[in-house]
């Protein structure tokens, strides 16, 4: 016998070999080439046979094989368009708009329930898990059905819509009912009700009930048979028991309550072992509890629409979705290297990028003396739960690096009292006080502890911030922090979290585009110095004329910390970073003309939450702007990536550019959680940090990072300034309804829409003046032509019929576009932002327009 199997593909048959054969194996050798000889006639009978059974088991291996072709041919061909979606693959964007194409009429929600219901009828899952499933199904749904976006929304389809609005009250009357026997599966109020099953099988207390009572009733004689059987009657959902081991009498009776016999207690313990106890037992099926997640997310507002612009976060990015669920699934905290490996290494590794890209090598802040540069970074950085916690945490870093350099740390006081009894010590020995009092143990000590004891309660209430300094000949001093009118309202609340005085934050003015008016910030410096030049003048002349100026005399304010702003919440405005690091350092380096006791040192920090993000960039104009560059000069700096670039929520960096900078202000050293004889605890992060448990944050920005690379993040960003820009151009072509409330910065347009009867006064007036066409319309600045000053008698007007509008639009599902106010207007205007991952054509600006008009013509 001799055969052939060829794995290449054959040459296509012959006509000839495609008609019907009188042989059982020649089709197959047609396939996959086998070629048998014949046998013989001098040949025995066994030879005929062998070669039988050799043609099929090749038969057999062929089936096999093609079988295994098919199955996988058919797993990818019918492959679900929210998995496609998930992944993210470009290559299988054909396959699809084929498979969108095809899915049900119903919607999203419909599709997903129909995945639920597949998923929870597997007999092989337990609850908990076909749950999971299901809520994958609706996850993926988000991405899997064409919503008919770009200017053709329908709103005949609600899953087409931005939110499905309901009041308050409806929300709560459809939503969360009260449960019954009827609606239990359909309500999210969390009122239990006992079954019909519960309520017919009668089965009495629990045995653990009883015993809890019976303990009750032995140790208080006094209780009343009434309120115990009443308790037994609320627990069984009846007014009687029939249960056949307790026996209740009346309060006449003296009340006993028997215990449940050994035999009963046993079995039923027994039972419990067997099977699972009432309390794990669920309320309802899986699949009634998917619907019920469901209904979560089809009532919820749809951030990822293409017209929700609400708010400065917006369409999720599936990559880092995708790091988010495996993170979820890990479930552990990042603060030790042992609790979550990898996951440590993965934000050390993104902190260290966004350290080199901001900061670039930290070592040339500090070198003067032409020493060799660092090329790694040595700041530190941390993933923190959101853009105000990251501003708290510069402030409360700030304030620690002020206390450091003046020695107010504990190290520096037990340094500083250790040197002070030294001293103490000398300066007896070198007098003849010690041979004439020959000063006793006792008189010793109490020389030492009036030196190393700590100060009293009612003095540290007195020093302000914490700050302790047992000398009484020392000044004590009050830190001041500066932030812009434009700055993020966490500010203020990070002040008093650190205890700042009300007048201890000092709000800078900014100029007419929303920048910080740098010159101010150098008269508000110049202005503390004044005063606490005249305090210690006063004091040095001993001129203290009442209480009040002895109260005064304590107050010494002194600069510790300044916030810039890269782009703010409404105008988007960019504070100009180095003229301010500049102010500062100047501030520091100037010598005071009066007698100092404190070492200046003023903390920059930039607060780019919102537009932060723009240090991806790669274009010239975006950075220059944004002042991106300038960012080395500063201390710390924070941006949201969950913002801009669509992470999800939250997603939060915050960097410094000092060593140890975070660890030396936060340190406490658990020894229970943080001890350097645990393997990797040199890379240990939740130290750097002021809470103790840490979300895996970090693995959503890498994931992003990662798939696009630093080029398609800064791609993203400058794709939106583009858009903007675009959206900017249609609204000077539609004067006589739109018009700029503000200059526009990159990221942030302001504008304002004119109903036809206040379009027809400002025409009166003249207001509306014509395109000016060579107007920068992304510069930033503040031309005079290039946005509308509205008059104060129609500013108020003007005002209502914004609210109006975006109520409407709200309600109508259209689109949620936030109105605000503006420093310079006295109307609220409207603010359109491009947020997360999101496109916006020439199709969504007309859209956007268009349905403002249609939805604002009679206001």
């Amino acid at each position: 016998m001799r055969f052939n199997i060829m794995f290449a593909k054959p040459p296509p048959p012959s006509t000839a070999e495609c008609l019907p054969s009188t042989s059982s194996s020649s089709w197959i050798s047609s396939f996959i080439g086998i070629a048998t000889s014949q046998p013989q006639n001098n040949e025995p009978m066994g030879l005929s046979l062998t070669i039988s059974v050799s043609s099929l088991i090749q038969s057999l291996i062929f089936v096999l094989m093609v079988g295994a072709c098919l199955g996988i041919w058919i797993n990818r061909r019918f492959i679900s368009a929210q998995d496609v979606h998930l992944l993210g693959a470009d290559e299988n964007k054909e396959r699809l708009e084929t498979t969108a194409a095809d899915a049900s009429t119903d919607g999203a929600y419909s599709q997903s329930n129909n995945n639920c219901k597949d998923a929870v009828n597997n007999d092989d899952e337990d609850g908990p898990t076909m749950v999971l499933r299901g809520s994958l199904d609706l996850l993926a749904s988000k991405w899997g059905v064409d919503r008919g976006t770009n200017g053709e929304n329908n709103n005949d389809n609600d899953d087409d819509a931005v939110v499905r609005y309901l009041s308050p009250e409806q929300m709560t009357n459809l939503l969360f009912a009260k449960p019954t026997n009827d609606n239990v599966a359909e309500t999210l109020c969390l009122d239990e009700v006992l079954s019909s099953s519960t309520l017919n099988n009668n089965e009495g207390p629990s045995p653990e009930l009883l015993e809890v009572l019976l303990t009750a009733l032995q140790h208080s004689p006094k209780s009343s048979a009434t309120d115990i059987t009443s308790l037994i009657s609320s627990e069984e959902g009846s007014e009687s028991s029939d249960h056949d081991d307790v026996v209740a009498t009346t309060a006449t009776d003296k009340s006993i309550i028997a215990a449940p016999s050994t035999s009963s207690f046993t079995s039923t313990t027994a039972n419990s072992n067997t099977s699972s106890s009432p309390q794990q037992q669920p309320h309802i099926s899986p699949q009634q509890f998917t619907n019920l997640l469901s209904l979560i997310q089809k009532y919820s507002v749809n951030t990822s629409h293409p017209y929700f612009f609400n708010q400065l976060f917006g369409s999720l990015d599936p990559i880092a979705l995708a790091a988010e669920i495996v993170a979820l699934s890990v479930n552990t905290s990042v603060y030790t290297y042992e609790t979550a490996p990898v996951f440590t290494l993965v934000e050390r590794e993104v902190m260290g990028q966004i350290g080199k890209l901001v900061f670039g090598s930290t070592n040339d802040k500090d070198n003067t003396n032409g020493e060799e540069e660092e090329t790694e970074f040595v700041g530190e950085g941390l993933m923190i739960p959101g853009g105000s916690l990251a501003n708290l945490t510069a402030m409360h870093a700030a304030r620690h690096r002020w206390k450091v350099v003046n020695g107010y740390t504990k190290q520096q006081q037990q340094q500083k009292q250790h040197n002070e009894y030294r001293q103490w010590l000398d300066n007896i020995n070198e007098t003849s006080e010690v041979e004439e009092k020959k000063l006793d143990d006792t008189t010793l000590n109490k020389h030492i502890n009036a030196i190393l004891s700590p100060p009293s309660r009612k003095k540290q209430q007195q020093q302000h911030l914490y700050i302790t300094n047992n000398s009484a000949d020392e000044p004590q001093y009050d830190l001041v922090a500066f932030v812009s009118s434009e700055a993020h309202y966490s500010f203020a609340k990070s002040a008093r979290v650190l205890g700042l005085r009300e007048d201890d934050l000092i709000v800078i003015p900014t100029n007419a585009d929303g920048s910080m008016n740098v010159e101010a910030l150098a008269k508000s410096f110049d202005e503390l110095e004044c005063e606490l030049e005249q305090i210690v003048r006063e004091e040095d002349g001993a001129v203290v004329r009442s209480n009040a100026d002895v109260k005064r005399r304590r107050r010494r304010r002194v600069p510790f910390f300044v916030a810039c702003t890269a782009g703010s919440t409404v105008r988007g405005s960019f504070d100009d970073i180095a003229k301010i690091v500049e102010v500062c350092r100047g501030y520091e380096s100037r010598q005071p003309s009066f007698k100092q006791h404190y070492e200046r040192s003023i903390w920059v920090h930039v607060d780019g939450a919102w537009g932060g993000s723009a240090i991806f960039s790669s274009r010239n104009e975006i950075r220059s702007i944004t002042h991106m560059d300038e960012i080395r000069h500063a201390d710390s700096f924070t941006f949201n990536p969950h913002k801009m670039l669509g992470a999800p929520q939250q997603t939060t960096a915050f960097i410094v550019r000092h060593r140890n900078g975070l660890r030396e202000a936060n340190a406490a050293g658990a020894k229970y959680l943080f001890d350097p004889r645990k393997n990797g605890a040199e890379y240990d992060l939740g130290d750097l940090s002021y809470t103790c448990g840490r979300r895996t944050d970090a693995v959503k920005l890498w994931a992003m990072w990662k798939y696009y690379g630093r080029s398609g993040l800064g791609s993203r960003v400058d794709q939106k300034v583009d858009e903007l820009e675009c959206f900017v151009k249609e609204v000077r072509k539609r004067r006589n309804t739109f018009a700029l409330a503000c200059r526009p910065w990159p990221f942030n347009v302001n504008f304002f829409y004119f109903p036809p009867r206040i379009r027809e006064v400002l025409e009166q007036r003249g207001i509306l003046r014509p395109v000016v066409e060579d107007v920068d319309d992304m510069s930033g600045g503040d031309d005079e032509n290039s946005f509308i000053q509205i008059p104060d008698d129609i500013a108020k007007d003007l005002a209502e019929v914004s609210v109006a509008l975006k109520l409407r639009l709200h309600e109508a599902g259209e689109m949620i576009i936030p109105y605000q106010p503006l420093s310079n207007q006295q109307a609220d205007c409207f603010r359109l932002v491009v947020a997360g991952k999101k496109d916006l054509k020439e199709s969504d600006i007309c859209h956007i327009l268009d349905t403002m008009e249609k939805y604002g013509a009679d206001l």
